[in-house]
């Protein structure tokens, strides 16, 4: 009998997460992903994108537990899931709030130390 843990890899989701500044779940028909990304791309700030379409293709074994502990992580099951610094900060709304805020870049700066404050 399987358990429902070996349905769900959260592991698979916290390495791809943890190794990147901004790491995008992505479905290929989805407008509000390719919102994401093209403000990503205006404010020029490279992420990774799983693209959970192709997954589903390429890893067909691996789909289902990498997917279900996407939902498990975030609590979410609409894409883009978007995260920086290893963190969940939600999908295109909230990042484009990220970035009208003009908090989008320090973010991301947290983890890469990029345009921190360099001292003299």
């Amino acid at each position: 009998m399987g358990s429902v843990t070996s349905k769900v890899n959260v592991n698979v989701v916290q390495e791809q997460v943890k190794n990147e500044p901004v790491v995008m779940y992505t479905k290929t028909s989805c407008t509000f992903c390719t919102k994401a990304k093209d403000l990503f791309a205006d404010v020029k700030v490279a992420y990774k994108e799983v693209n959970l379409d192709s997954l589903k293709v390429e890893q067909p074994k691996d789909y289902l537990g990498i997917v279900n502990g996407l939902v498990y992580t975030t609590r979410q099951t609409s894409v883009p899931q978007i995260f920086i610094c290893g963190r969940f900060v939600g999908g295109f709304t909230e990042v484009e709030a990220l970035r009208n805020s003009g908090h989008l870049l320090e973010a991301i700066a947290q983890c890469t130390g990029e345009n921190s404050v360099k001292e003299q």
